[in-house]
């Protein structure tokens, strides 16, 4: 095993993490801005039903990017607050631990706000 090697990898994957994390908050506000344009779209066109599928669609991929890096974004914040753990062995199976759950927790199903699953299925079948 080369040492220095080794280290040298894990620094450089430690700064990796670090420059991507910096960066979502400029990837967010560009996929809300991509959001906004959607939607102003929505409410000052005309727009027919096959331009309303493609318009869904897109506004579907935009949704789904946004979740991701939300989620990118809360997993680096529990990282964050715990990667001074890195340094103990012992502490560094809680850091998993913590981030796992986090990861679970974000992947479970979305709770309405306002409305019901019925009335949203009510939306899609009139």
């Amino acid at each position: 095993m080369n040492i220095v090697e080794e280290v040298k990898e894990v620094i450089s994957k430690l700064n990796e993490i670090d420059s991507y994390n910096s960066s979502l908050p400029q990837q967010l506000s560009i996929i809300d801005k991509k959001q906004q344009d959607i939607l102003h779209l929505i409410e000052s066109q005309k727009i027919s039903a096959f331009e309303a599928y493609r318009i869904i669609k897109e506004l579907r991929q935009v949704r789904i990017e946004r979740r991701k890096i939300k989620n990118d974004m809360e997993l680096l914040r529990v990282y964050d607050e715990n990667k001074n753990k890195l340094s103990s062995n012992e502490n560094r199976q809680f850091l998993l631990h913590e981030v796992c759950k986090k990861e679970k927790n974000l992947n479970t199903e979305y709770k309405y706000q306002e409305y019901t699953k019925e009335e949203l299925e009510s939306i899609i079948k009139w």
